[in-house]
C-alpha cells in the first residue's frame, strides 16, 4: 500500500508547520448554504471552510457526535485522529488488524485501525468509517479528513468562496457545462485508504502521473529524483536540502529545488503553470505529489465518475 500515508509527508518529512494556540478555534462560523445555482435550492450544500496562508484547507466535523477542526487532506489516504482528540471519543472500537503503508519516501508504516460510529460533514454522514490515531500536536487542528468520506459523494472545493459544496447530479451536470473535465486515477486500498492520481505534461518532454494532495499546501510541486536527467536539470546547479526522518535518525532525505518551465493537464494545455519553484526527491515513490490549488478557483471531485471538473 504505497500511498496511504502521504499525510506523514506533509507532517513529517517536509515539517509544515500548523500554528499552535487557538489560532483557529471558532474562526470557522456556521452560515447559511448560498441560494444559487450550487446552493441547496439545486440540492446541494455549501459548508464554510477556512484556508490558511500555507493554503491547508479546515473545516468542520464532527465524529461521533464531537465536533472539532480538521484539515481536508486528499493526500492523506486514511482519516486521522489526533490523540488528545481521539481520547475524547470513548465509542472508538479499536480493529483486530493494522494497517501497512509506506511514507513517500519509501520508509514502511504499521498503524492501529479504528472503527468510529459515523463522521459527519455537513449533512454528509459516513457510517463506519475507517480511522487511525496519531499522537501528535497541531494546536487546535483535531485530525484529518481523507477522500474516503467522499468515497460516494462529489464535492466541490471552492477557494475563492472558502466553500466545500456537496453536489448532486443536477449541479454536478451545471459545473460540467462550464468547467473542464479531468480524468482521474483512483488508488483504493481495500476500502480502507484513498487516493487520487492524474497525469501531467511537464516542460513538454515527460507524462508522469501525480498523487493530488490539498495537504500539501499552496503551489507545491515535488518530483521524483529521476527525472532530473530528462528535464536537463544537473543537480551540481540546484539547491540542496537534506531532511532527517523523524520516524528513523539513520535516514536523510535529500530534495533538489529547481525551477520547471511548465507543468500542464495531459491533453488539457488550457490548465497549466509556468516558472514554478519544484523539487525533485530522491526515492520518492510516485512521479510526483503537487498541491491542487494552481488547477483552478473550484475543484470538484468525482470519485465514483473518476473525474475532476475546474474552473
Amino acid at each position: 500500500m504505497k500511498n496511504t500515508f502521504i499525510l506523514f509527508v506533509v507532517f513529517l518529512i517536509y515539517g509544515v508547520c500548523i500554528p499552535a494556540g487557538n489560532t483557529f478555534a471558532g474562526r470557522i462560523k456556521d452560515r447559511t448554504s448560498k441560494e444559487a445555482i450550487y446552493g441547496k435550492k439545486a440540492g446541494a450544500e455549501a459548508i464554510p471552510i477556512e484556508i490558511t496562508k500555507d493554503g491547508h484547507i479546515l473545516l468542520k466535523a464532527k465524529v461521533n457526535g464531537r465536533e472539532g477542526n480538521f484539515i481536508l487532506d486528499t493526500g492523506a489516504g486514511i482519516n486521522v485522529l489526533f490523540k488528545k482528540f481521539a481520547d475524547e471519543i470513548e465509542t472508538l472500537k479499536e480493529e483486530d488488524g493494522e494497517f501497512t503503508g509506506f511514507r513517500a519516501t519509501g520508509e514502511e508504516m504499521t498503524m492501529k485501525l479504528y472503527t468510529a460510529r459515523e463522521i459527519n460533514i455537513g449533512d454528509l454522514a459516513v457510517k463506519n468509517p475507517t480511522i487511525s490515531i496519531l499522537d501528535a500536536n497541531f494546536g487546535n487542528v483535531d485530525g484529518l479528513i481523507s477522500l474516503t468520506c467522499f468515497r460516494n459523494q462529489p464535492f466541490t472545493i471552492d477557494y475563492k468562496d472558502k466553500e466545500i459544496i456537496l453536489e448532486s447530479r443536477k449541479t454536478l451536470k451545471e459545473r460540467e457545462k462550464k468547467g473542464t473535465v479531468v480524468p482521474i486515477q483512483i488508488d483504493d486500498q481495500r476500502g480502507i485508504s484513498l487516493d487520487i492520481f492524474t497525469r501531467v505534461r511537464v516542460n513538454d518532454k515527460l507524462t508522469l502521473q501525480i498523487a493530488l494532495d490539498s495537504g500539501a499546501g499552496l503551489n507545491v510541486f515535488r518530483f521524483n529524483e529521476m527525472f532530473m536527467k530528462e528535464l536537463g536539470i544537473d543537480s551540481s546547479n540546484c539547491e540542496k536540502y537534506y531532511k532527517r526522518s523523524s520516524l528513523n535518525s539513520n535516514i536523510n532525505n535529500i530534495f533538489y529545488k529547481n525551477t520547471v518551465s511548465k507543468i500542464e493537464l495531459y491533453n488539457i494545455a488550457a490548465v497549466k503553470v509556468a516558472n514554478v519553484k519544484a523539487f525533485f526527491l530522491k526515492g520518492l515513490i510516485y512521479d510526483g505529489i503537487t498541491s491542487i490549488n494552481w488547477l483552478g478557483n473550484k475543484i470538484t471531485i468525482d470519485i465514483p465518475d473518476k473525474v475532476m471538473i475546474v474552473q
